[in-house]
């Protein structure tokens, strides 16, 4: 996986014109409606991170071994980690050799009670390509041999499909609502799972970032509401980040929060928060267009990535936990581990004294 998860995707939008159920979670991470969380908003969810996705890589998962995974998650398990959001799982089943990794991997986690999320993978270019049949060929033989393995499986929680997007329109919007209907009844027949779905927003209105479609948060609203109705998604998680940046606040995020909430409470859907764990290190767009002049952000030159500063995390969380009934996040595996070096053993560190500070005082 790439650092952004979602720069190709935006970077290709400009090419297609307009581009740009009843799940039993853990009660430990669902108690949330009760007092409020912190004493300025009300919390539907307590502010700590259930979750890492990570990026399954089989040649990485082949030199750990299952002691590799058994020393990852122990430190997940610090943190207070109960779920493993796996993206890339179908290249688990590689070969005989790689299945027995990826099952003993399972394994290991239904016995330390971590759910796991598995992906239906993708195929490349897709958002450019848009060959829904063969699209749907690749993605339900990933499904097919996924539930051959895990569909009873104790650890197996729900499906994602990992196909991102923030607003089709033209060719685009019906292609992705066939998709994403076709996957979800794909996934549902193969397994009885929950389906989930990670969306995000762009907050470039005045187009640095290039020629990018911008939707106000009422009409992504609309738009969402009509399209987890018309995909049957049980499960949304939002990204929170916009375009990845330091400079991004929790009052530019709000208004797509509360838009998403409202799409997937008017749908039964459930709403998870995906509060990104690292971000790009520039401290204004003023000053982004100063250093790299108004081009995408992945192609800047020099531009560098860091773990979210704690106090800045904190607040993400807050924000997330007043809308979500759980929160993911994405940047741990690739910013946050300890083994990545003193910056991110540092956040790692003070992370963890936020989670045991919160359980000692807060009682959870």
């Amino acid at each position: 996986m790439t650092v952004s998860r979602r720069h190709f995707l935006v970077a290709s939008l400009a090419a297609l014109g307009a581009f740009a159920r009843n799940v039993f979670g853990s009660q430990k991470n669902r108690d949330c409606t009760s007092a409020s969380w912190f004493q300025s908003r009300a919390k539907r969810c307590r502010p700590v991170i259930s979750g890492p996705l990570w990026w399954y890589d089989r040649y990485e998962s082949k030199a750990w071994g299952i002691s590799g995974w058994r020393d990852e998650l122990d430190q997940q398990a610090r943190l207070r980690f109960n779920l493993l959001w796996l993206c890339n799982a179908p290249s688990g089943l590689a070969s005989d050799e790689d299945a027995e990794i990826l099952v003993s991997l399972m394994d290991l986690c239904a016995r330390r009670n971590v759910r796991v999320i598995l992906d239906t993978g993708t195929s490349p270019s897709w958002y450019e390509r848009l060959d829904l049949k063969s699209e749907l060929q690749l993605c339900s033989f990933n499904v097919t041999r996924l539930a051959e393995r895990f569909a009873d499986h104790p650890a197996f929680f729900a499906w994602y499909i990992p196909h991102e997007i923030y607003v089709f329109e033209g060719i685009g919007a019906s292609y992705i609502e066939k998709l994403y209907a076709s996957l979800v009844e794909i996934c549902k027949r193969a397994a009885e799972k929950p389906v989930t779905v990670s969306p995000f927003f762009i907050l470039d209105k005045d187009k640095v970032f290039g020629d990018f479609k911008y939707v106000e948060p009422r009409d992504y609203q609309r738009y969402w509401k009509a399209l987890i109705r018309a995909s049957g998604f049980d499960i949304v998680m939002l990204q929170d980040s916009g375009e990845h940046f330091a400079y991004v606040t929790n009052e530019m995020r709000r208004p797509f929060f509360e838009a998403m909430y409202e799409a997937c409470k008017s749908n039964g859907a459930r709403f998870w928060g995906n509060v990104e764990t690292a971000e790009y290190d520039c401290p204004s767009k003023e000053e982004f267009v100063r250093r790299y002049g108004r081009i995408h952000h992945s192609q800047a030159k020099g531009l560098s990535w860091r773990p979210v500063p704690i106090d800045r995390l904190k607040e993400k969380l807050e924000l997330a936990a007043e809308y979500s009934e759980e929160i993911v996040t994405w940047g741990y595996r690739e910013f946050c581990r300890p083994a990545l070096g003193e910056t991110a053993l540092s956040w790692y560190e003070q992370y963890r004294a936020y989670v045991r500070e919160a359980t000692a005082t807060r009682g959870f």
